[in-house]
């Protein structure tokens, strides 16, 4: 049987992620005083905001009624690319790495 290496290979894992200072930011421009109220327009239970907020994935349908929600914000302002670098066996955990946007 084969054993994994002690010294597993790099592998660059990159995902959406919502932009939680931009989008406190619209929050506080549109003057949407609370979470609830919040995932209420975007039209989502509040523990699916707090799951996007602290770095779960978006799904389509959140990003869509996100961008709606705040029209003249650019879609690259309310999301970006999030850049970790994890090791072979932890591609498809939560990955702790360096992180680059």
């Amino acid at each position: 049987m084969n054993k994994p290496s002690a010294h597993a290979t790099p592998t660059r894992v990159d995902r959406l992620v919502l932009d939680v200072v931009a989008l406190h930011e619209l929050r506080r421009t549109h003057q949407i005083e609370s979470d609830a109220e919040l995932a209420r327009m975007i039209g989502v239970d509040r523990t699916t905001l707090a799951r996007v907020a602290a770095g779960g994935p978006p799904s389509n349908g959140f990003m869509a009624r996100t961008k709606l929600l705040f029209p003249s914000a650019p879609l690259d302002r309310l999301f970006v690319v999030e850049r970790l670098l994890a090791t072979r066996h932890q591609v498809g955990s939560a990955p702790l790495g360096l992180r680059h946007r």
